[in-house]
This record gives C-alpha cells, structure tokens and sequence, in this order.
C-alpha cells in the first residue's frame, strides 16, 4: 500500500508537470495577470481651439489640422511639451482655457478686454485683414462708414473677437448682428440672403466658399475692417498653468518666429 502512495505521488506531480509551465509547477503559484505599460506620456497641458479655416479645423480624416494648428504643433514638440488639442464651438474652448489650470487655446487675438485673463505667447500670426463681405450682386448695398453696416445685419461667431469688437462699436445682437456658433454656416446665410455680410478674412471666407463647391467671385469685400487688421492672433494659457511650461512655450515660439515666416 505504501508503494501505491508513493508511485500515485510521482504520477500526480508529473501530470502537474506537463500541464503547468516547470517554474509554476514547483512552486504551486497561479499565474499573475500581464501588466501592459502605456505607451503615452502624461498630458502635461490640454489644448483648445475652434473651427476656423484654414488656421485651424477638423480635417476630413477627423484630424485637428490647419496653418495655425501645424504653426503650434512645431512650437510644442520643440518645447518638448506633451499636449493633446481638441476643437470646440468658440464659447466652450473660452470657457475651458479660463477655467481649467494648465490649458492653452489658439488662435486668439490679443485685447486689452482679454489682457488680464490669461499669460500670453505672441504672435502665433501674421497680421490678417478682416473684412465686411457681401454678395458680389449686391449692387445695392454701399457702405462709406462701419457705422453704416447698422442698417444692415452681419453675422458672425458667437463670442468671437469681432463680435466683442462690434458690441464695443454699438452693434447690438438680434438687432443688426446674426450670432452663430457653427463658423460654418455663417456663409450658407450669406449665400441665402438670411444675412447681409460676414466679417472675417479674405483666406477664411476663400476656404469656406471652395469647401462647398462655389467660387469666390461670389463675394466681394464690401468695407475693410481697418481698427483690427494689425491685430495678432496668438497663443493663451490660463493664469495657473506651470510657469515653467509657459516659458518653456515662448522660447521655443521666439525662435520659431525668428527662423521661419508664417503662418
């Protein structure tokens, strides 16, 4: 009988041999769950930006792309700053960047209005023109003044600089501004007769057009918007963002501005 123990002992610790790897059969342990490292490095700062072609947009491969958006990707990755950047309607991507520490939003034009609300990288752009743009049929509509776009209804982006800029000029919204939060379709509205002019840029009112198939010929500039062509857009982080990664942002766009021109 005590041969019978012993032999059925060494069968036992055989069949635990064949079916369990040698290390785990001889110390009679279960096998511990794989431990997967992440391949991505903490986000030491969260970007925000809008829908404005062609500076900045959600490209048809669902990607943030745009002159502005490259301009920002060359300026962190010199920085040596991990980042992610999401597309946000204008008001929402304010709201976050003055709310949440360690956030930058681009492109942003520097006011004194928004002086105090942030610390500043400029410039991210070249100085661009905005214009007040009407239908090329249009013959009836003359402006001599910006005062005279009153009579008229212009539409524009909810909360955007220009639509502060207006208010600012006594432009009242429901009254002679049409507010949107969707860029894209300020120029449906235009086209439609829903709405006497768009103010933006020649490049931006250029794309929006070609992106829907029709010619630029369409529109003409009806009034130069001259108080804000000198403006430049910028990049903005909230006050409480790492002093260190801000500064780290500036150098690394100071040089990027001394080596290349553009956007």
């Amino acid at each position: 009988m005590r041969y019978c123990i012993v032999f059925r002992g060494l069968f036992l610790t055989l069949l635990a041999s064949m079916v369990m790897p040698p290390d785990l059969a001889a110390a009679d342990l279960k096998p511990r769950p794989v431990i997967v490292p992440t391949s991505e490095p903490d986000i030491q700062l969260q970007v925000v930006t809008e829908e404005w072609v062609p500076y900045n947009y959600t490209n048809q491969q669902g990607q943030v792309d745009g002159r502005a958006t490259q301009k920002v990707h060359e300026v962190l990755d010199a920085a040596g700053i991990s980042y992610e950047i999401q597309v946000f309607p204008w008001t929402r991507a304010m709201k976050i960047a003055q709310t949440q520490p360690n956030t930058m939003i681009y492109s942003i034009f520097r006011t004194p209005e928004r002086e105090a609300h942030f610390e500043w990288a400029c410039p991210l752009l070249r100085p661009v023109k905005e214009h007040l743009f009407r239908l090329a049929s249009r013959n009836d509509i003359k402006l001599n003044s910006l005062d005279d776009a009153k009579r008229y209804i212009t539409a524009l982006v909810r909360g955007s600089v220009v639509h502060e800029y207006l208010l600012s000029k006594g432009f009242k919204g429901g009254v002679n501004l049409d507010l949107s939060a969707d860029p894209s379709s300020l120029i449906k509205k235009l086209l439609a007769g829903r709405v006497d002019f768009l103010i933006t840029t020649e490049f931006t009112i250029y794309e929006a057009l070609r992106r829907i198939d029709k010619p630029y010929e369409m529109v003409i500039s009806a009034f130069e918007v001259r108080d804000r062509s000198g403006e430049r857009a910028c990049m903005a982080f909230h006050p409480d963002t790492d002093s260190e990664l801000i500064n780290q942002v500036r150098r690394a766009l100071a040089e990027h501005n001394r080596r290349y021109i553009g956007p």
